[in-house]
């Protein structure tokens, strides 16, 4: 009863003031008055004196507007095309069967489709917009949600799930709420995580806008009711249920693991490629450097992986990389910024039995043409920062050669003057074009 005068209330605040006029005279009531008080007057005859009669005459009545509406909306030379009907009441379910493509979400395999994409058509000059959609699980489907196992949060891992869209006539869309949704399950709430950006009317909820879990609230050998209440700001969206299985982010770890591996053959390959000497290039490389730290989590990577689609050699840690697309999908590549799909993720089987068998300080490794590799050392990591301080100028001028005076000079104090000198002299022959002068004890090099 609750879950009936719920609905009847989302009907009532579709109905024009001509329909609301019609069922309030028909009770009996006084139909006089705005839009705002016949709506009042009959939601107090809802909460008061509920009726079946009563429920039955708001569904006429919005069954009838909603067939008119149909009527008008097909004429429109931008309404979609209509590719197949549904076997749903006609008085409870949008208007079109559509042709949109959802993304497609490596959290949820998609088993079923119960409901095919069809619109949410609003109705124009109202904002809060109410559209209902009817469907029956198959003993099937029933059997597959009672029998699943539970996930490691607590929930069934075969769901009945609600997804929207956008509705367009090609490509492939994302889950995008419409402003302000609510969703009714056989007349009780159901939760949504619709998270706004901002509290400016008529804003979509911002990403991620996950599938909605509708089967708590799913009764199995009945049919089930849905209503979606959303406000119509000149966006038109599609509606969608599915029987999904809901993948946990080690679930997918360990697919990607079993399928997912590329050999060390290939791997090595690949590295040749890139060093392969190219006689158009002026330059040619000897060597790949890549860090063994993932640049997400800034830790040593596990399981390094990369999507086929990257053209780089650098990795990322693939169970941080799909823990965060948990939390918040956004599926690109943490190297090169470009979309890295679960479908396209590949783990180097090279770079995974180096990471095995490096030693645990060693951060960064370099690949050579003839596909071997060696860590990078402190060593060498030395001479490319040596502080070149003492050597500044006011004119900026690099340091070009560095003489060794103390093969020069000696070890004894015996010797004039002239004999040191010229020593230092020689020293100082592959020095082009600098002013040097000497006194006794010091050397001036002026450039």
């Amino acid at each position: 009863m609750a879950g009936q005068r719920m609905e009847a209330k989302m009907m009532v605040a579709s109905l024009r003031v001509a329909e609301l006029r019609s069922l309030l005279t028909s009770m009996g009531k006084d139909k006089k008055g705005l839009k705002k008080e016949l709506v009042q007057r009959v939601n107090e005859l809802i909460y008061n004196n509920f009726r079946p009669e009563l429920f039955s005459a708001i569904q006429e009545l919005y069954d009838h507007r909603s067939n008119r509406r149909r009527s008008q909306v097909i004429t429109m030379p931008t309404a979609v095309d209509v590719v197949a009907d549904y076997p749903v009441k006609s008085c409870r379910k949008p208007v079109h069967k559509l042709e949109v493509h959802m993304f497609k979400l490596p959290f949820y395999q998609t088993l079923e489709t119960i409901v095919a994409p069809v619109s949410l058509v609003p109705s124009y000059g109202l904002k809060q917009q109410v559209n209902n959609i009817m469907f029956c699980l198959t003993s099937r489907q029933s059997a597959q949600i009672i029998n699943s196992q539970k996930t490691n949060t607590g929930v069934v891992s075969v769901q009945v799930v609600l997804r929207i869209c956008y509705t367009e006539s090609i490509g492939v869309e994302d889950d995008q709420y419409p402003p302000n949704i609510a969703v009714l399950v056989n007349g009780f709430h159901c939760p949504i995580q619709a998270h706004y950006s901002t509290k400016v009317k008529g804003q979509e909820p911002s990403h991620p806008c996950r599938p909605i879990n509708l089967t708590p609230f799913v009764k199995q050998a009945a049919e089930n009711h849905v209503a979606v209440s959303w406000e119509n700001y000149g966006k038109f969206y599609s509606v969608a249920i599915y029987v999904v299985k809901v993948f946990s982010s080690a679930d997918l770890l360990a697919q990607l693991q079993t399928n997912g591996v590329a050999s060390v053959e290939c791997c090595k390959q690949k590295v040749c490629e890139k060093l392969q000497y190219n006689p158009e290039n002026e330059i040619t490389t000897t060597g790949l450097q890549v860090s063994l730290i993932c640049p997400l989590s800034k830790m040593r990577m596990s399981t390094p992986c990369r999507a086929q689609t990257c053209a780089h050699l650098q990795c990322f840690d693939a169970a941080f990389y799909l823990q965060m697309n948990e939390r918040k999908p956004r599926w690109t590549c943490p190297v090169c910024h470009k979309p890295a799909l679960f479908d396209t993720l590949q783990i180097d089987g090279l770079l995974s039995g180096i990471l095995q068998c490096a030693d645990e300080t060693v951060k960064e490794i370099e690949y050579l043409s003839n596909g071997s590799w060696s860590a990078v050392g402190k060593e060498k990591e030395c001479s490319k920062t040596t502080d070149l301080s003492s050597f500044s100028h006011k004119n900026d001028r690099a340091v070009r050669d560095v003489v060794d005076l103390t093969e020069c000079s000696s070890d004894s104090d015996d010797g004039g003057d002239a004999m040191q000198t010229e020593d230092r002299r020689d020293c100082f022959n592959t020095i082009k074009n600098e002013e040097v002068h000497f006194s006794k004890g010091n050397v001036y090099v002026k450039w």
